[in-house]
């Protein structure tokens, strides 16, 4: 293999190619036209083709400087952090479900993003350790900002590494641990889990709230895994439609007690394609 060469991500060149095929083939089309609605065609065409362009630099960009599309992922979460969301109230319902006591471990935590909800349930005030597991160290200084900014005071322990691989020297002491839009991204969601279940005491609580697929075979289904996908992967980091209903359902099987729930995720219109949600409880038996 070429070790200098570029990978460059199929999106990159379906959307160049694109670009390119509406230059061309505007003039095709309006061969026969007068001269003012060619030129009008063309300079429309020519606006969408840029556009394109930069879409498709910009996800090359990323995809070859890892450090570049983390900086990017994190100012992407810490934004849509402050503006808040409409699935903001399935996230809190299910944290405050949880019952967020004791020592707490929280896989892929971003920016803090479950701190406005920790700062509404009054468990919270309860917590007697937190340990953050996040791989991007772009997110240790906006966590610890943003729980200053909620007033919670708790203490904070960042652990900047994958779920995948921390080391978990006190195993079965945690009382909550938090997986919230995480799973989607790692290498192994079933490694992830089984860290999680390490650390879960007996009677511990895995609280989850997830993206999912659609139901195989839908419309939206085949929008997600063909046209989604490829972007999402690379804006962000890592992150893919998974039917994680299922792999959670299999890998902690009779070791807790389930109770996982499909939900359409309030999201604005330009994302239906992520409102298929899971979220539940799971209790270590």
């Amino acid at each position: 293999m070429c070790s200098s060469c570029i990978a460059i991500p199929s999106v990159t060149i379906k959307l160049l190619t694109t670009a390119a095929a509406l230059i061309y083939g505007q003039r095709s089309l309006t061969a026969n036209s007068n001269k003012w609605t060619r030129w009008i065609t063309f300079a429309i065409s020519a606006i969408i083709s840029l556009i394109l362009s930069a879409i498709a630099m910009f996800l090359l960009a990323l995809s070859i400087n890892p450090d570049f599309r983390r900086r990017n992922f994190v100012n992407l979460c810490v934004g849509q952090n402050l503006k808040g969301s409409p699935l903001d109230a399935h996230r809190c319902s299910i944290l405050e479900q949880g019952n967020l006591t004791g020592k707490v471990m929280e896989f892929g935590p971003g920016p803090g993003t479950n701190f406005k909800c920790f700062q509404n349930i009054s468990s919270a005030a309860s917590i007697e350790q937190y340990v953050a597991v996040e791989p991007n160290s772009y997110f240790e200084e906006k966590i610890v900002a943003e729980k200053k900014a909620r007033g919670l005071d708790f203490p904070l322990e960042f652990v900047g590494i994958k779920g995948e691989n921390i080391d978990i020297p006190e195993q079965g002491v945690y009382d909550v641990v938090v997986l919230t839009h995480v799973l989607c991204s790692v290498d192994s969601a079933e490694v992830v889990l089984a860290n999680a279940e390490k650390a879960l005491k007996p009677g511990g609580r895995l609280v989850i709230l997830e993206h999912v697929f659609a139901p195989e075979g839908s419309a939206r289904f085949h929008i997600q895994k063909q046209m989604v996908a490829p972007v999402l992967n690379i804006v962000g980091n890592g992150c893919k439609f998974l039917d994680l209903h299922t792999v959670v359902e299999n890998f902690l099987g009779d070791r807790f007690d389930l109770q996982i729930t499909d939900f359409e995720a309030p999201m604005p219109s330009f994302m239906f394609f992520a409102r298929p949600h899971i979220k539940g409880i799971a209790v270590k038996k």
